[in-house]
């Protein structure tokens, strides 16, 4: 496991300012304000800069929106996405093209998108948002963020005391070791004992929830130099790095590439669907 992002991510690196739910309260607000929005217009999309602290909190109850159509909560992408654009819209005012991007289009990341499992509905979330904020940076600042959530012990325990609704704290932690809510969702009831349908396990991706878009707010914000985005993590992950001359990338001389298997594709842990699997080439 990298700890290149331990200093970028930890509690020292975040914007202080107002938290809490009143202030998340605010941003949830601003969602229903009145605005005229400006046409869209080419991306880049413009940025304030983000309280991630803020951001996180907000996220968390955006998390717990209720759908009146089923009864039920919008669940993780929503609430990053909610978040964010909120956050983006206040620093803005009005006018701005986030105006414009309806909260409509996050609702089907719940559950591993359409509740099939598979990518985390919180990255789902975040993802769009950096496309429109620097599409030319989106696949640095979307690896960041997968990696961060591949490699870090979730959920945080900043939100324990956020909600007196549902009093859930010190629960217990777990590392994904993938971007699939599958698996990180099963990871964490091995962990803590509980059972996927369970309320702590909904409190749980509540906090990741938050947990996401904080980390996404100071991934963004790392925009607001005007300098460009300069990648967070600057080495690939061993149990990649152990596997990619095989399976993807040519290796290194004087090994032949007929050698390569070319036959996967993607950065992530590999051993977290190979366990077996043992590395013949190490790409170091």
């Amino acid at each position: 496991m990298s700890n290149q992002g331990n200093n970028v991510f930890s509690r020292r690196a975040f914007i202080t300012g107002a938290s809490g739910a009143a202030a998340a309260g605010t941003l949830a607000a601003a969602l229903g304000l009145p605005r005229v929005a400006a046409a869209a217009g080419a991306t880049p999309w413009p940025l304030p800069v983000l309280n991630p602290d803020v951001v996180r909190d907000a996220g968390y109850f955006g998390y717990w929106t209720t759908d009146p159509s089923t009864n039920a909560n919008y669940g993780c992408s929503y609430g990053v996405a909610s978040t964010l654009l909120a956050s983006i819209k206040n620093g803005l005012g009005p006018g701005s093209p986030w105006d414009v991007l309806p909260l409509e289009m996050f609702k089907w990341g719940k559950t591993g998108c359409v509740e099939t499992g598979t990518l985390c509905g919180a990255l789902a979330g975040a993802l769009p948002i950096f496309s429109l904020a620097s599409p030319g940076s989106v696949v640095a600042m979307g690896s960041d963020l997968v990696r961060w959530y591949q490699e870090t012990a979730l959920p945080s325990m900043e939100m324990d005391y956020l909600d007196p609704k549902r009093p859930y704290p010190q629960q217990a932690q777990s590392v994904s070791a993938s971007p699939l809510c599958h698996i990180s969702v099963s990871n964490w009831c091995k962990a803590s004992g509980k059972l996927s349908s369970s309320t702590d396990r909904k409190a749980r991706c509540g906090k990741i929830t938050g947990d996401v878009a904080k980390a996404a707010a100071i991934i963004l914000n790392r925009l607001s130099s005007g300098s460009g985005y300069v990648p967070i993590y600057t080495s690939q992950p061993d149990n990649y790095a152990e596997c990619v001359h095989c399976h993807i990338d040519p290796p290194p001389p004087p090994t032949p590439d007929a050698v390569r298997l070319n036959n996967s594709l993607g950065i992530s842990n590999c051993q977290t669907c190979h366990p077996d699997a043992q590395p013949v080439m190490s790409k170091k």
